[in-house]
């Protein structure tokens, strides 16, 4: 079994498809008593107004050399309060299996790629990196020396947008090289995921990733 206590996880809370875009909070798994399983109350709380809503529950799982997001379907069906085993009480959610596990991907978003003109520019542990795509739910990029990165590590992350930067982290999924050129010029390729976003920041990327979307297509026009 994939999901077991201790777990973190990423719930899927709402898919709007008419603006590319998915909401997800961040959790831990508390307990599985199959179908049933507990999480914990995210950071911007799950409001009751969700009772008996289907929600996916995500998590990420080795394959081989990687780290594939897996989810499957669930019905938010209570709320607790759930008893740590320090004896602590907190606050927490049962969800209802409805579906298998399955791969899944939170990037669901418009992905958008920058040009050197769209005043957005990325930062991991302080090193400059060269964004290839960027989406609401994370970004793939290059890299090279001295910058050192491994496959389910956390990263700082830096995000200037318009001139403002934006501080969050990233949990880097993959790293790998490309052809011999590109290993010769120690360039490496990461994938990651973000997370701690802000409410202010996934406004201000939601802006500039429909703004290169915009310039995209009159450039194709």
């Amino acid at each position: 079994m994939s999901i077991r206590p201790g777990l973190s996880v990423k719930i899927v809370t709402d898919i709007d498809v008419t603006k590319e875009r998915i909401l997800v909070k961040g959790s831990t798994v508390h307990d599985v008593q199959e179908p049933f399983i507990i999480l914990a109350q995210t950071d911007r709380p799950i409001l009751k107004s969700m009772l008996h809503e289907a929600v996916i529950v995500t998590y990420l799982i080795k394959e081989k050399d990687d780290a594939v997001r897996h989810g499957f379907t669930a019905e938010l069906v209570e709320f607790i309060d759930y008893s740590l085993n320090s004896g602590q009480q907190v606050k927490a959610l049962v969800v209802r299996r409805t579906g298998p596990e399955k791969p899944y991907s939170i990037r669901m978003s418009y992905r958008a790629g920058p040009t050197g003109r769209s005043n957005i520019s990325m930062s991991v542990c302080a090193n400059s990196v060269n964004i290839i795509d960027i989406s609401l739910g994370g970004a793939k990029f290059t890299y090279s020396t001295p910058l050192v990165l491994k496959s389910d590590e956390i990263a700082p992350i830096g995000l200037e947008i318009g001139g403002k930067v934006y501080t969050l982290e990233a949990h880097i999924l993959r790293t790998w090289q490309g052809d011999y050129e590109g290993a010769r010029r120690h360039l490496w390729f990461a994938s990651a995921e973000f997370v701690n976003m802000s409410k202010t920041m996934e406004r201000a990327l939601s802006c500039k990733i429909h703004d290169i979307e915009r310039e995209s297509r009159q450039k194709g026009a």
